[in-house]
């Protein structure tokens, strides 16, 4: 992929992009503005309503809050410690390798076996994909109720927070994206887009090996131009030298905003890599989608208190 390839944690620190690289509100849809801020009413509103919720952060920086709202994406590496993620994949080696015995509400998808590439003896079965991983066992379902995650949807979208779904997401050995650009939104439509995924990496990723790109403040243009009979992007709507490719390692998370413009990348390498999705919503915004996954709608937190203790 074209664009920025670079380490996302040094764009944050520096604070800013190039304004040229990001839509300006101003630039935006009219339209699509109007039903972003909604609840604002004016962006002067917008912006008092921004600077009151970072005057009660839980845990993120100011400076972390405001590149959320700007970009539609935050990057947190390092937010499971070493022996968390030996543990993690522990636990994720026996959901994608034991996969027979299990609750049929968990939905497997695999992947043929590239022969070029051939297995990774770490995801023997080639497990592309997984719903419902969260009712696999009590593991699993305090990875998705983690207070550290919670509080981090607080502060990026406030006091309320309903968990909406998990699933997994590997990029085995071979592994080619055929997806391209896409919002989450024409998936998972509510009367407000109030929802964020915490992608979790339990590998390395770089280019060409399953890293996810975004294109910064895709979010502020709304719903975007779609092809026909396709959710991903109409072609040619998207400039990839906007592109920022995230490059991770174990235990970093990616919040993203389900109307941030992102692909996956392909993976040309012999190691499957394996990222964890769970997403959230406000409490306030109301399904349009027919969510029925598990655990749909499940309260996390209300007026800004973690609800739902960890078994």
């Amino acid at each position: 992929l074209s664009g920025d390839i670079q380490n996302i944690a040094d764009i944050q620190t520096e604070g800013a992009f190039d304004p040229n690289a990001r839509f300006d509100r101003e630039e935006s849809n009219q339209d699509d503005i109007d039903s972003w801020i909604q609840e604002a009413g004016t962006q002067d509103d917008t912006k008092k309503k921004r600077k009151t919720m970072t005057a009660s952060l839980k845990t993120l920086a100011p400076d972390q809050k405001t590149f959320f709202d700007d970009n539609g994406y935050l990057f947190l590496p390092g937010l499971y410690n070493e022996a968390e993620m030996e543990e993690m994949r522990t636990q994720f080696h026996d959901l994608i390798a034991n996969t027979e015995g299990r609750s049929k509400s968990l939905r497997y998808s695999l992947m043929d076996p590239d022969p070029e590439f051939g297995i990774d003896p770490y995801n023997p079965k080639n497990v592309r994909g997984i719903m419902d991983q969260t009712l696999a066992n009590d593991y699993w379902f305090n990875n998705f109720t983690d207070p550290r995650v919670v509080n981090v949807l607080i502060d990026l979208f406030g006091p309320n927070i309903d968990f909406h779904n998990g699933k997994v997401r590997n990029n085995p050995p071979g592994f080619v994206n055929t997806q391209s650009w896409h919002q989450d939104w024409p998936y998972e439509r509510h009367t407000t887009p109030d929802l964020a995924a915490a992608i979790v990496y339990l590998d390395d990723t770089d280019v060409d090996q399953g890293a996810t790109s975004v294109i910064p403040g895709s979010h502020k243009r709304g719903k975007w131009k779609t092809g026909k009979d396709s959710h991903t992007v109409a072609e040619g709507e998207v400039d990839e030298s906007q592109t920022v490719t995230v490059q991770t390692h174990p235990g970093d998370v990616l919040f993203i905003h389900v109307q941030v413009v992102h692909t996956a990348g392909h993976n040309y390498t012999r190691q499957s890599r394996h990222k964890l999705i769970n997403e959230y919503k406000t409490h306030e915004t109301i399904d349009l989608w027919g969510n029925k996954c598990a655990f749909a709608g499940l309260p996390l937190a209300r007026n800004g208190k973690i609800v739902l203790p960890q078994i």
